[in-house]
């Protein structure tokens, strides 16, 4: 009967990572692989040029402190520029008359390209390209994380799930994969959920994202860090959507003194834009702090390990008399008449439980120099159990008898 309970995944995974086996070191790419031949040269290239002498992409996660802040700074400097000339549009309003009738043309072509709400514009680029990037740096976090001695539950693969839909989330400002999933929603249910149906896409995102952010950022060493920007990129969306969902549902902002439609309007436009950086920042202190945790840098957080059960074999019991106590099963004997020398046999039995209470030399475990020359190592203080020692005296007993 095996000492845990869980799958048959899980049980082989734990028995790699008893053996060591995730702890070898990796061999060396050999010169001569299975694509080359005598007859197949590599050309004009070095044997360098081949993949499997490349670093993976995890070695270019930032480490040091300065490369990470620039990072960030470089993540959060464009769309807070382009939410910027949403909210004061003069710069943008000033091009024309600027640059002239001539570069009419030009400064229509620069406006439509600076503008958070084109398709098209330089905002979608820039935030598919940052779920992109992010998606990369989660599945950089996965595969580092999945040679973890201690995972023994496989909580890597969150990461290769959060990869999935940060890739899918990217491919939405390209895309119109929001409106076709509220499209099928509302034909499959017959429910409209505000807005033709767009409330059925912004459930299915919540009700994925957050239990699966939260399955894979509690194991982490720095998972309020990681938590903070991923619930940040979440909320922010969650609250365009809201904006959004609202205003279409009849909500007057006037009437509540918040101001005009067309400056909540921006606002949402404003968080959808830095969505994609928040969620490109986690992934990013996530990847990192596991890569430090790889390296020895940090302290990683101890895994939960359920508590092991301990099954101790005992003999099955003998049949007693009927007016008889219960008899102890590792000290029942054979049942005999009772001979004319009772007392001595109490005697007997007084001093084995004297031996059982007061441990022998042979019951402590040999000290280093009693070692043989195998090299096993056993622990000093280690003492024998009471029940071993009852198997021991009676292996023994039986060896002089024979």
């Amino acid at each position: 009967m095996p000492s845990f309970q869980g799958s048959q995944r899980r049980d082989v995974r734990r028995r790699l990572a008893a053996a060591g086996h995730s702890s070898l070191p990796m061999e060396t790419p050999p010169e001569a692989t299975q694509w080359q031949s005598p007859e197949r040269k590599p050309g004009l290239y070095a044997l360098k040029a081949l993949p499997e002498h490349h670093a993976s992409p995890a070695t270019r996660i930032p480490i040091r402190m300065l490369p990470f802040l620039a990072a960030i700074t470089g993540l959060l400097l464009p769309p807070a520029i382009l939410s910027g000339l949403l909210f004061f549009p003069d710069p943008l309003a000033t091009l024309p008359a600027s640059l002239g009738e001539r570069w009419h043309n030009t400064s229509a072509a620069l406006q439509y390209l600076l503008d958070v709400r084109s398709p098209q514009g330089l905002s979608a680029a820039v935030g598919l390209a940052s779920c992109l990037l992010a998606a990369a740096l989660a599945a950089a976090t996965r595969n580092v994380r999945r040679h973890r001695l201690d995972d023994h539950q496989g909580r890597y693969r969150a990461w290769g799930w959060l990869s999935l839909m940060l890739a899918t989330a990217g491919l939405t400002f390209v895309l119109p994969i929001g409106p076709v999933v509220a499209t099928v929603m509302t034909d499959a249910t017959g429910w409209d959920l505000q807005s033709a149906g767009r409330g059925w896409w912004t459930l299915l995102v919540a009700a994925t994202l957050l239990p699966l952010g939260i399955w894979a950022v509690l194991p982490l060493t720095q998972r309020l860090a990681t938590g903070l920007w991923l619930f940040a990129a979440l909320a922010s969306w969650l609250a365009a959507e809201g904006i959004g969902l609202g205003i279409a549902a009849g909500w007057q902002p006037d009437a509540w003194q918040l101001g005009d439609t067309a400056h909540w309007h921006r606002a949402a436009d404003t968080l959808r834009a830095l969505m994609p950086a928040f969620a490109a920042i986690g992934t990013l202190v996530a990847s990192r702090s596991v890569v430090r945790e790889a390296r020895g840098l940090v302290q990683p957080r101890p895994a939960r390990s359920r508590p092991a059960k301990t099954s101790e074999t005992k003999p099955a019991p003998t049949a007693a008399p009927e007016n008889a106590a219960t008899v102890d099963t590792a000290e029942a004997e054979p049942h005999h008449a009772p001979a004319p020398d009772d007392d001595a046999t109490a005697d007997e039995s007084h001093a084995l439980e004297a031996e059982d209470t007061e441990p022998s030399a042979d019951d402590v475990a040999p000290s280093p120099a009693a070692i043989d020359n195998n090299g096993d190592d056993i622990d000093d203080d280690r003492r024998l159990s009471k029940a071993e020692r009852r198997r021991l005296r009676k292996l023994a007993r039986k060896n002089r008898a024979a």
